[in-house]
Formats: C-alpha cells, sequence, structure tokens
C-alpha cells in the first residue's frame, strides 16, 4: 500500500510532508480550494487519521454508533474521482437509468453513459480523476470501512456521485458549476460538495443554488485558503447568502483555524479538520493534503450520518442540528459564525432520548447521567476547580476534560472526578468532561460555563 503527500502548489515537496497546502488558483475562474456494527478486517490507516481516530476531534466514533450513512448519495463536484480505487469503488452511486458502454443518453439528461456520475466538460459518463484533489475529497467522505483496505470515510457505507467540474489543472468556471450542481439535484443527490471557489458569482451560479435549495438539498463548500475574511472579500460559492450553502473553513489537530484558511463571521458557518488529512489519491494510493477543500468533505459526510438516521428530517433540519451543535471553542471566536464540526454531538440531537440505540439490535437502556460542579466566577490568576459525578456509568472506560475546547486532563473509569487548573484571562470559559467506552465511542458528556474576572 503507497502513501505520499501531494506537492504543494509552490516550491519542492519536503523531505517530511506533514503538512500539505491543496491550494487552488482560478480562472473567472473558479479552482479547488483546496455500539457499532462489526467492520469484517480493520483499516490499516485510520489510526493515521486523526479527525476519525481521535474521539473528541469530531465526535466520529459516536456517530458511528448510530449511522455509517448506508445508501445515502453524496455528490463531489471537483475534479473527477478514480472510480476503480479499492476504498472508492463499492460507494459509488449508479445511474439506475443508464446502461454502461452503449454510448448513448439513455436517460435523455444530456450525458452520455453517465454510469457513476457526470464529466461536464464532455457532456459524458468519463469522471476519470486526472488531477487527484476530487479522489481525495470522495475518501474523505466515503472510503469503503471494514475493508482491510487503506482508511475510511466519515460516512462509510454513504454512495459518492462523481460530477466533473474542474480539469487537470484545478480549473473551471461558474457555469460548469451551476450545471453540475443541477445535475447532481436532477439525479437525486440532495448533499453536493463543492471544494471549489472564485473570486466573482454569476446569476447562473446563483440560480443554481437556489435550485438545490428549492430541491432540499444542501451544498458543502469550501470557504478558501486565502487567509482573508470573506466578509470583506468574499469567495464564491461559499459567501453566498443562499441559505442552502453550508460555508466550511479548515481546523487544524488543536480545533484553531488554520493558517491559510478563509474566515468570517457572516461568511463561514463551521470549521472541520483541514490540515494533514489522510485519504484516498489516484493510483490506488493515499496522501496527505490540507485545505478547505479537505474540511468541506467532512461536512458533506456528517451530513450524511445524520440524513442515514434521520431520513424524515429535512436537510434544512439536519443543516440545523449540525451548525448549532457545533463546538464552541474560544480559538474559533470572532472567526466565523458557528463552531468546530461535533457530529457525535449532532446525532444526539437528531436522535435525543429513547431515539437513540444502545445496541446494534436497538434495545434501550437508561443513558448515563453526567453532573459537574464548578463555581460559576473566579478571580484571575487563581485555580478554576471542576469536579463531576457520573450515574449509570459503568461503560465509561476514560474521561477528558475540556476547558474551551482543548483538552486539560484525561482520567481512567475509577479516578477521582477532579481537575483544578490556574487561569488568568478574564472573560467567559466552559468546562466540557466527556466519558468514552471500551471502542472509543462517547457514551455521555456534559459542559458548564463560568467567568474569570479581575481580581482586587
Amino acid at each position: 500500500m503507497d502513501v505520499a503527500c501531494a506537492a504543494p502548489e509552490a516550491g519542492t515537496m519536503p523531505t517530511a510532508c506533514r503538512r500539505l497546502a491543496a491550494i487552488a488558483a482560478g480562472a473567472l475562474a473558479l479552482a479547488a480550494a483546496a455500539a457499532a456494527p462489526a467492520l469484517a478486517a480493520p483499516d490499516p490507516l485510520l489510526p493515521d487519521q486523526w479527525p476519525l481516530s481521535d474521539p473528541v476531534a469530531i465526535g466520529a466514533p459516536e456517530a458511528w454508533t448510530q449511522s455509517h450513512g448506508k445508501g445515502v448519495v453524496v455528490a463531489v463536484l471537483d475534479s473527477g474521482v478514480q472510480v476503480d480505487h479499492p476504498d472508492i469503488a463499492g460507494n459509488l452511486w449508479t445511474n439506475p437509468g443508464e446502461v454502461a458502454g452503449n454510448r448513448r443518453d439513455d436517460d435523455g439528461n444530456g450525458v452520455v453513459d453517465d454510469v457513476h456520475g457526470a464529466n461536464l466538460f464532455t457532456d459524458t459518463g468519463d469522471v476519470a480523476d486526472d488531477e487527484g484533489h476530487g479522489t481525495h475529497v470522495a475518501g474523505i467522505v466515503a472510503a469503503r470501512a471494514g475493508n482491510g483496505t487503506g482508511g475510511s470515510g466519515l460516512a462509510p457505507r454513504a454512495r459518492v456521485m462523481a460530477v466533473k467540474v474542474l480539469d487537470s489543472t484545478r480549473s473551471g468556471n461558474s457555469a460548469l458549476l451551476a450545471h453540475g450542481i443541477r445535475y447532481a439535484v436532477d439525479e437525486g443527490a440532495r448533499i453536493l460538495n463543492v471544494s471549489v471557489n472564485g473570486d466573482a458569482t454569476t446569476g447562473d451560479l446563483t440560480a443554481a443554488l437556489r435550485y438545490a435549495g428549492d430541491k432540499g438539498a444542501t451544498v458543502v463548500a469550501s470557504a478558501g485558503n486565502n487567509s482573508r475574511n470573506l466578509d470583506l472579500q468574499p469567495s464564491f460559492p461559499a459567501a453566498s447568502k443562499e441559505p442552502a450553502v453550508v460555508s466550511v473553513t479548515a481546523a487544524d489537530g488543536s480545533g484553531a483555524l488554520a493558517d491559510f484558511a478563509n474566515r468570517g463571521l457572516s461568511s463561514v458557518d463551521l470549521a472541520a479538520p483541514g490540515d494533514a488529512i489522510l485519504s484516498t489519491a489516484r493510483g490506488s494510493r493515499y496522501e496527505h493534503r490540507s485545505g478547505t477543500s479537505m474540511a468541506a468533505p467532512y461536512v458533506a459526510g456528517a451530513l450524511a450520518l445524520l440524513s442515514a438516521a434521520r431520513p424524515d428530517l429535512s436537510q434544512a433540519a439536519l443543516r440545523d442540528a449540525l451548525v448549532s451543535s457545533a463546538t464552541r471553542r474560544s480559538v474559533l471566536a470572532g472567526l466565523l459564525g458557528g463552531g468546530g464540526l461535533d457530529v457525535g454531538a449532532a446525532m444526539h440531537a437528531v436522535l435525543p432520548g429513547d431515539m437513540w440505540r444502545t445496541s446494534a439490535t436497538g434495545s434501550q437502556a437508561a443513558p448515563p447521567k453526567l453532573r459537574l460542579r464548578a463555581r460559576g466566577r473566579v478571580a484571575a490568576g487563581s485555580r478554576a476547580t471542576l469536579r463531576w459525578s457520573a450515574t449509570r456509568a459503568g461503560g465509561v472506560r476514560r474521561w477528558q476534560v475540556l476547558l474551551d475546547g482543548r483538552r486539560v486532563a484525561s482520567r481512567g473509569a475509577g479516578a477521582a472526578g477532579l481537575v483544578d487548573k490556574r487561569i488568568s484571562r478574564t472573560g467567559r470559559h466552559r468546562w466540557k468532561v466527556v466519558g468514552y467506552g471500551r471502542g472509543g465511542e462517547r457514551l455521555v458528556a456534559a459542559t458548564r460555563g463560568f467567568r474569570v474576572v479581575k481580581s482586587r
């Protein structure tokens, strides 16, 4: 199995390539911005996929106890997809109205042989990826889990519809993108990942985004990699005001905004992992890339998990659950409208109370309860103390304590529920305690806020 690192846009590849930029330029130009069911065999690269293997990164293990995104179609509007990649081939959308290889437009949608998607440069079904960007994005969404190969996507049973709107230089235009949005929606996709950015928009693109919303779809758009404020210098479609658009910027492993990532209080909705992301690559390989292009598909995958768990809910309701449950980290405050992606919390939001399955058979048990105790006001420079206790938490094997979104302590199940930390910065702060089970699944969590005031 080959694992590589994508070369940066400028300069030579470093010897130890851990952080790489998948940053595009445009021509209007649009360009790419850069207890669960048992698995048959472990994915050898999953431990190296930090957003998925770290239980507190985005809450993936918790969400996987309820959903793997089975059958949900996610359209990837990008540079194409390697359809025979061993970690993607089993999760491709198949057009039921098309006959493969007969060189005819069987379903009359204007695209010939669009069996697994469409190449909108040629109006054919040849979605081969000649750059690698789209294959990487597709793997973040839905690389197959439990097949003993490579890693996993966030929604490892979702279906990928490949829509090629970028060429081998990751360039395209707004007309192609608008066409791609309409194609994906008309073919049944209700989650569209658009890791594509341009400095201007057009009436065609705005109309296509509105069309997606009218049809009940969500367009997950990367915010872009220019280290700029989209409220002042927009990038599209991320900065679109259409309600169907969810704009996503990139966070690093600490939960802070990545140094290349765009921001905007009114233009950017969420932050998701976008730094040193390991995923599928051309040539049936795997590689690291960085960019908001990598962050957006985590949000698309999260929506796929929620959609499979609650197919009765609208995309608007699922979007609201995802955004409202995002972790409000102090390191993101003032940089974007929402917080950091937490699909585990979002899953609890859409599966409240006794809707949460506690076993593969769907049997119910009383959920654990967690109580936090802390002073509501602390003088700057003194120690803030947190105590916690839990009932019905026999399945918890590890407790993690976070302060303002950063881990400050980890305790075994039998350890005393006590943490204290000296704190000087005045203002509002928040404790969070999370209990994890044997398999890394999140069993219970609670938060408590407090304020640090100037000492007299």
